[in-house]
C-alpha cells in the first residue's frame, strides 16, 4: 500500500459516487413528487415522444366528443322541428280531404285560406331549423371527431369524420312537392261562367273551334319539360264529353294527363313524374283562367288546336281561338299537272324545323318524259302522310291545284322550312338546284359539273346554297377557253366571297381531267344551281332561276302565332329568350356550357357542342341540348330543359329558345361561332337591340338565370285541385319520413361515434399512463435506497478525506 498527499484517489472516488447517488435521489424525489416516470426528455426521450403523441390524440378526441355532442344536439333540434311539420302536414291533409269530397257543401275558400296558411307555416318552420332549400343545414354536415387512421392526412381527416348529408332532406313546401311552378292562361281573360262570350260552353259551341279538332269531341294540349321535350313532347288528348264549365274542364284535363302519363313510354313516365295538374285560377277581378302547376319540374304547355288555344285565353275574336296553322308556300309556277319532268333521277324534298328532331328527306323518283307534276305531288303527299315524324309534328301537304304553287302546312303553327334538290326545271316552284355526288342525298360536299363538251370564253352565272340556306349568287368570266382558266376564275371567286370562303369551297380537276368538281374542304354541304353558262364551264343542262335569291327554299307565308299558343311555367328560374341561327358551315361549331347548382350549392357542369350536323335548325339544336342534359345522368342537370319560345326582334316575332328549371340558379355560357358577323347569327345568341334597329347579337358571354315571379302551390279551392292536393300530400308525408329517417340515422351515427371516441380516449389515456407515470412503490424504495447511499457516501468521503493524515504519523517517527 502506497500513501499519497497530492492525489487522494479514494476521496475522488467517494465524491463521484456521492454525486451519482445525489442525482439518483433528486430524480427519485422528482418522480415521487410529480408522479411521473418521465419528467424531462432526458429521462426517456423516445418514451416522452410516444406519451406526447398519446396526449395530443386525447386532446383531439376530447374536443371531438364535444363536437359530436353539439351535432347530436342540433339534429335533435331539427328532429323536433320535423315532428312539428309532420303535424302541420296532418292538418293540411285533413283540410284537403274535406275539400276533395263531392258532398262538401261549405265554403272551400275558407278551407283554402287555412290550407295556404299551413303551407306558409311549414316554410317558416323549415327555415327556422335550417332545412329549407339552400338553408343553413341543407348540406353535407361533416363533423370531425378524430381517432381516424389513414395513409395520408386526407385519409386521417376523412376517417376521423362523421358525415350526415342533409342536402336532399329539405322539408319546405317546395321540397315536399306542395309548391312549385305554374303556367297560367292569358291575364285578364275569362273562361268562367260569368264571362260574356268566352266561357267554356261558348268555346265548345263555336263551330270554328270544333272544326280544328283532329278528333271530334277531343282537344289536345302539348306538354314539354325535362325528359319530354322537342320532338318527344307529349300530346294529351282531352275528352270534352261532360265538360260544361271551367271546373269540369280542369277535371277532364287532369284525367287525360293521368292517362297519358301511364301510357308506358319513357317520355310519358317523365310527364307523370313531373306531376303537372290543371286547375282554375280566379284573379282579383273574379275572372277565371286555366292554370297548370308542377311542384317538381319546369314545363311548357302548348295548345294543339283552336279549342285548347281558347282555353288558354288566346282568342282571335269572340270565343274563337287563335288559328295555329302555319303555311309554307313555294314560288309561283305555271306548270300544269300534266307537265312531265325533263330529267331522270331523284328529287329530294327536305323538311326541317316545326318540332322535328332532325331533317326529314322525302325522295321522289322521276323519269324523263314520263313522270308528271301531278304524280310527283301525289307521291310527296302520300309520303308525308306516311312519315311518322312529320305526322307527329302536324305537317301535311295542302290540296294542290294544277299550275298552282306547292304548299305545306303545320297544324301546330310552328315555323318550318322546306328545301328541294334535283328539280332541274323548277316544276315544283322550289328552285332548280342540282344534287351532288349522291343524287339521292340532300347533304353533299361535292358537285360535279359533268362536262360534255369543251370550255369557252364567256360568263357563267350560278347559285350555291350553303348548308340548306338561301342561295348565294356567283358569276365568273373566263379569259381563255381552257379548264385551267375556268378553275382559276372559280377559285378566285370562292376565295373572295365570304360565304363561299367560310364553306371551304374549292374547284378541282376531276380524275379524268375533263370534268370540274366543286368540293368543300371543311365538310359543308351545299347545292349548286347553274343558271347561264354557254359552255363556259361545260354545264350541259342549266338550271332555272327561281324567285330571287331564296329560290332554293320555300319561304314561310305566315309566322308562328305571337303571344298565344304556348305558356311557360313561372316560378322557375330561366334565361331570356335566346335567338338561333342555323349552323351551316362544316368548320363552324359552338360550345354551350351549362352550370347548375344543387341544393347543397355544389356546381354541376355540362358542355354541349353544336355544329352543322346537329344544329341545322332550332328544333334540331333543342333536341341536341336536351338529349345531352338527360344523358348526363346527373340529377341536377336533368332538371334543366331548353324550350322553344318566341321573342320579338325588330317588331318581328321570332322563334328562339329559353333554358328553364326549378333549380334556384344556373348559368349558360355561349361560345362564339367563327362565321358570325354583326348582321347575321349562327348558333345561339342573345340580341341587345330588341326593336331598336339592326340586331346586335351577343355571344361569348355567360348568362345567369333569374327566378320568375309568381308560381303555383297546392290548392284545395275546388274538388279537382283538392283531390290532386290529397295525392301530393300523401307523397309529402313519404318525403318527410325520408328526411326524418336521415335525421334519425344521423343521431345514431353521432352516438356510435361518441361511444367509439370515448373508448379510444380511455385506452389512449391508459397507454399514456403506462409510458409516462411513475411506479410510486418502486420509487419509494429507490428514495430510501438513495438516502442510505447518500449518507454512506458522505461518511465514506469523510474517511477518504482523512486518509492523508496518516502520512503525518510517518513524519513524526523521524
Amino acid at each position: 500500500m502506497s500513501f499519497s498527499i497530492n492525489t487522494n484517489v479514494a476521496s475522488l472516488q467517494a465524491q463521484n459516487y456521492l454525486r451519482v447517488n445525489s442525482d439518483f435521489q433528486s430524480k427519485t424525489i422528482n418522480r415521487v413528487t410529480s408522479g411521473l416516470r418521465i419528467v424531462s426528455s432526458g429521462d426517456d426521450a423516445a418514451g416522452l415522444a410516444i406519451a406526447n403523441s398519446y396526449r395530443s390524440d386525447e386532446a383531439v378526441l376530447a374536443q371531438g366528443v364535444r363536437n359530436a355532442n353539439d351535432g347530436l344536439s342540433q339534429l335533435q333540434i331539427i328532429d323536433g322541428g320535423i315532428s312539428n311539420i309532420s303535424q302541420l302536414l296532418d292538418r293540411a291533409r285533413t283540410l284537403a280531404t274535406q275539400s276533395a269530397s263531392g258532398t262538401f257543401t261549405g265554403d272551400r275558400t275558407v278551407l283554402s285560406g287555412e290550407f295556404q296558411s299551413v303551407l306558409g307555416e311549414i316554410d317558416r318552420q323549415a327555415q327556422a331549423i335550417g332545412l329549407n332549400q339552400g338553408g343553413t343545414f341543407a348540406k353535407n354536415l361533416a363533423v370531425f371527431i378524430g381517432g381516424g387512421k389513414g395513409a395520408d392526412n386526407a385519409g386521417i381527416i376523412n376517417n376521423g369524420s362523421v358525415s350526415v348529408n342533409l342536402s336532399s332532406s329539405t322539408v319546405d313546401t317546395k321540397s315536399l312537392g306542395l309548391s312549385g311552378v305554374q303556367a297560367i292562361g292569358v291575364a285578364g281573360t275569362d273562361i268562367g261562367t260569368g264571362a260574356v262570350s268566352t266561357k267554356v260552353s261558348d268555346i265548345l259551341a263555336n263551330p270554328t273551334n270544333a272544326g280544328s279538332e283532329a278528333v271530334n269531341g277531343n282537344t289536345v294540349f302539348y306538354f314539354q319539360g325535362p325528359g319530354f321535350s322537342g320532338a318527344n313532347k307529349l300530346g294529351v288528348s282531352v275528352n270534352l264529353s261532360g265538360v260544361t264549365d271551367a271546373t269540369t274542364l280542369a277535371a277532364a284535363i287532369n284525367a287525360a294527363i293521368g292517362n297519358s302519363g301511364n301510357s308506358g313510354s319513357q317520355y310519358a313516365t317523365a310527364l307523370k313524374n313531373a306531376n303537372v295538374t290543371a286547375a282554375i285560377n280566379t284573379d282579383t277581378n273574379g275572372k277565371q283562367q286555366l292554370t297548370f302547376s308542377s311542384s317538381v319540374a319546369a314545363f311548357q304547355v302548348e295548345a294543339g288546336d283552336r279549342v285548347a288555344n281558347a282555353f288558354l285565353g288566346n282568342f282571335s275574336s269572340g270565343s274563337t281561338g287563335v288559328a295555329l296553322q302555319n303555311t309554307v308556300t313555294g314560288g309561283a309556277v305555271s306548270s300544269a299537272d300534266a307537265t312531265t319532268f325533263s330529267n331522270t333521277g331523284t328529287i329530294v324534298v327536305r323538311i326541317q324545323g316545326g318540332g322535328l328532331a332532325g331533317a326529314q328527306d322525302i325522295q321522289l323518283t322521276i323519269a324523263s318524259g314520263v313522270t308528271t307534276v301531278a304524280q310527283a305531288v301525289t307521291s310527296l303527299t302520300t309520303q308525308v302522310a306516311g312519315n311518322a315524324a312529320l305526322q307527329s309534328a302536324g305537317i301535311t301537304v295542302a290540296t294542290h291545284a294544277s299550275a298552282s304553287t306547292l304548299q305545306l302546312v303545320s297544324n301546330r303553327g310552328e315555323a318550318f322550312q322546306v328545301s328541294v334538290v334535283g328539280d332541274k326545271a323548277n316544276l315544283l316552284g322550289a328552285g332548280s338546284t342540282q344534287s351532288g355526288a349522291t343524287a339521292t342525298n340532300f347533304d353533299n360536299t361535292e358537285f360535279d359539273t359533268a362536262v360534255s363538251g369543251g370550255y369557252a370564253v364567256g360568263t357563267s352565272t350560278f347559285e350555291i346554297s350553303i348548308g340548306g340556306g338561301a342561295a348565294v349568287a356567283g358569276t365568273i368570266t373566263t379569259t381563255a377557253a381552257t379548264q385551267a382558266n375556268a378553275l382559276a376564275q372559280l377559285n378566285n371567286l370562292f376565295a373572295t366571297t365570304a360565304a363561299f370562303q367560310s364553306a371551304g369551297l374549292q374547284a378541282l380537276q376531276n380524275v379524268d381531267a375533263t370534268h370540274i368538281k366543286i368540293v368543300s374542304s371543311n365538310g359543308t354541304s351545299f347545292r349548286f344551281n347553274g343558271l347561264t353558262d354557254v359552255a363556259v364551264l361545260g354545264i350541259s343542262t342549266t338550271g332555272v332561276a327561281g324567285s330571287g335569291t331564296t329560290a332554293s327554299a320555300l319561304t314561310a307565308k305566315s309566322t308562328f302565332n305571337a303571344g298565344g299558343s304556348s305558356q311557360t311555367a313561372v316560378g322557375a328560374s330561366g334565361n331570356d329568350v335566346f335567338y338561333f341561327g342555323a349552323i351551316r358551315n362544316g368548320g363552324d361549331a359552338q360550345n354551350i356550357t351549362v352550370t347548375a347548382s344543387d341544393a347543397a350549392g355544389a356546381e354541376h357542369t355540362l358542355a354541349v357542342t353544336l355544329n352543322n350536323t346537329n344544329a341545322r335548325s332550332l328544333d334540331e339544336a333543342l333536341t341536341t341540348i336536351n338529349t345531352k342534359l338527360q344523358q348526363s345522368n346527373d340529377a341536377t342537370l336533368q332538371k334543366l330543359v331548353a324550350d322553344k319560345e318566341q321573342g320579338t326582334i325588330n317588331t318581328t316575332n321570332t322563334e328562339g329558345l329559353r333554358f328553364v328549371s326549378t333549380l334556384s340558379a344556373f348559368k349558360v355560357s355561349l361560345g362564339t361561332v367563327a362565321s358570325n358577323t354583326t348582321s347575321t347569327v349562327a348558333g345561339i345568341a342573345e340580341s341587345t337591340s330588341v326593336n331598336t334597329g339592326a340586331p346586335n347579337y351577343v355571344q361569348g358571354k355567360v348568362y345567369s338565370s333569374a327566378l320568375s315571379t309568381g308560381g303555383g302551390s297546392a290548392d284545395i279551392g275546388s274538388q279537382a285541385t283538392a283531390q290532386a292536393a290529397v295525392s301530393a300530400l300523401s307523397a309529402s308525408v313519404s318525403n318527410l319520413g325520408k328526411a326524418q329517417a336521415v335525421i334519425g340515422r344521423g343521431q345514431n351515427q353521432f352516438n356510435y361515434a361518441i361511444n367509439l371516441a370515448q373508448s379510444q380516449l380511455t385506452n389512449l389515456t391508459t397507454a399514456e399512463s403506462r409510458v409516462r407515470d411513475a411506479d410510486l412503490a418502486a420509487e419509494a424504495a429507490n428514495l430510501t435506497k438513495a438516502q442510505i447511499l447518500l449518507q454512506a457516501g458522505v461518511a465514506a468521503l469523510a474517511q477518504a478525506n482523512s486518509a492523508p493524515q496518516a502520512v503525518l504519523a510517518l513524519l513524526k517517527g523521524q
